[in-house]
C-alpha cells in the first residue's frame, strides 16, 4: 500500500510538473477575456407584413459583451436593426442578454430578456441564438451558429472595438466590408492585400459598379485571398507594388499609407482622366490646416492626402498635435503606433462613402 501511495505520489509530481512545463493540461480552449467585448454581425430572420406573407431577411446585430466569468457566463447589451424595405426601417432596437459559453469546447447560447427602448415600447424577448466558438487561420476568433436552432437560420458575429461599433455595422450594411474580412477580427492589424479589397470595394460604392481585375507583374499574390482584389486596385492606380514584381500582400500599413490608398480611391472617382502616373497634377486643397507637430515623419508623397482628409474630417491625428504617420522606433512598431487596423479602414471608408457626391 505505500509503494502504490509513492508511485501515485509520483506520477502527481511528474504531472504537475508537465503541467508547469507545458500548460496546464486541464486548460480551457479558451478564456473570459475571449468573450468580453464589442462584437458586430448580421443574422437570417424573419418579416412578417401586416396581412402578408412572412419572409426570411437579413438583419444585422451590434453587441458588448460586459461581464464573462470564468464559467462562461456572460451578459450585456444588442442593438438589432433591419435595412429599408423589411420592417422597422433602420430603426435599432435595444436589448439586454445573457448567455453562457463553455469555455472548453466553445460552446455559445444567447437570449434577451428585454427590449429596453423601441417604437413599439413592447417587452420582446430575443430569439435565442445557439452556436460556437470558431477559429480562423489567423487566430481570430469568432462566433457562428444557428438562429432558434434553426439550421436555415444563420448568424455570425465577429471582434471589434468599441469606439467603432456603430459605424462597423452601418459600413456592413452598405456593403463596404469585403468577403475575406468578415469573419475575421475587425480590431487587428490590416495588411496591404486587405486594405487593396477595402479600397476597392469603396470605389465600386461610390460609382455603383462593378470592376473586373487586370492582370498584375506581382509573383507574390497567386495564393492569397485577396488576389482578384489587389488586381483590381492596380488596375484603378489605387494600389502599387513595393517593387517591379512584389506587392508584400502580408504586410501591415501604417496611417499614411492608408489616408494615401484612400485619397486615391477618391480621386479615381472624382476626376475623369486621373491615374497614378500623373496624380501630380490633380490638385487637393489643404488651406487651412495646421501642420502636425510630426509634420516632419509624414512622406512627402502622403502630405496632400494626410491633410486633404483631415481638413475633410475624415480621419484626425491621435491626439491633437500629432498625425502618427508611421512607425518611427522599434517601440512603435511593436505596440502598432501608426499601424492602421482593419476597422480603422473600413470607418474611413465609410466616412469618405458617406460624403457622396461631395467628392465631385
Amino acid at each position: 500500500m505505500k509503494i502504490f501511495c509513492r508511485k501515485r505520489s509520483l506520477r502527481m509530481l511528474l504531472l504537475a510538473v508537465m503541467a508547469a512545463i507545458f500548460g496546464c493540461i486541464s486548460a480551457s480552449a479558451y478564456s473570459a477575456d475571449d468573450i468580453g467585448g464589442s462584437w458586430y454581425g448580421q443574422y437570417t430572420g424573419y418579416h412578417e407584413p401586416a396581412g402578408g406573407e412572412r419572409v426570411m431577411v437579413e438583419r444585422y446585430i451590434d453587441l458588448t459583451i460586459d461581464t464573462c466569468d470564468e464559467a462562461g457566463n456572460f451578459s450585456g447589451d444588442a442593438k438589432i436593426t433591419t435595412v429599408e424595405g423589411q420592417g422597422y426601417d433602420s430603426q435599432w432596437f435595444n436589448y439586454d442578454f445573457t448567455g453562457r459559453v463553455d469555455l472548453d469546447t466553445g460552446e455559445f447560447y444567447m437570449k434577451g430578456t428585454r427590449i429596453t427602448s423601441g417604437s413599439s415600447g413592447t417587452n420582446w424577448s430575443m430569439i435565442p441564438f445557439d452556436g460556437n466558438l470558431r477559429t480562423n487561420s489567423q487566430g481570430d476568433i469568432g462566433i457562428s451558429g444557428y438562429v432558434e436552432n434553426d439550421t436555415s437560420r444563420l448568424f455570425s458575429i465577429n471582434r471589434i472595438s468599441g469606439w467603432v461599433r456603430d459605424e462597423i455595422t452601418e459600413a456592413n450594411i452598405i456593403g463596404l466590408i469585403p468577403d475575406t474580412l468578415k469573419d475575421t477580427d475587425l480590431s487587428k492589424r490590416i495588411s496591404r492585400a486587405e486594405f487593396a479589397a477595402v479600397s476597392v470595394k469603396l470605389y465600386e460604392s461610390l460609382t455603383g459598379t462593378s470592376t473586373t481585375p487586370g492582370s498584375t507583374p506581382f509573383t507574390d499574390i497567386a495564393s492569397d485571398p485577396n488576389r482578384e482584389e489587389i488586381a483590381k486596385a492596380y488596375k484603378l492606380g489605387i494600389a502599387v507594388g513595393v517593387s517591379d514584381t512584389r506587392f508584400d500582400p502580408d504586410t501591415s500599413i501604417n496611417r499614411e499609407q492608408l489616408v494615401t490608398m484612400l485619397t486615391r480611391a477618391v480621386k479615381k472617382y472624382s476626376f475623369d482622366g486621373w491615374t497614378i502616373e500623373n496624380d501630380d497634377e490633380y490638385y487637393l486643397d489643404t488651406s487651412g490646416v495646421p501642420k502636425f507637430a510630426d509634420d516632419a515623419y509624414i512622406s512627402d508623397f502622403a502630405k496632400p492626402s494626410v491633410y486633404y482628409m483631415t481638413k475633410m474630417n475624415i480621419i484626425a491625428g491621435v491626439d491633437s498635435t500629432h498625425f502618427a504617420p508611421q512607425n518611427i522606433t522599434p517601440a512603435q512598431e511593436a505596440q502598432g503606433y501608426a499601424t492602421a487596423t482593419r476597422e480603422q479602414a473600413i470607418a474611413l471608408s465609410l466616412r469618405i462613402f458617406k460624403l457622396g457626391d461631395a467628392w465631385k
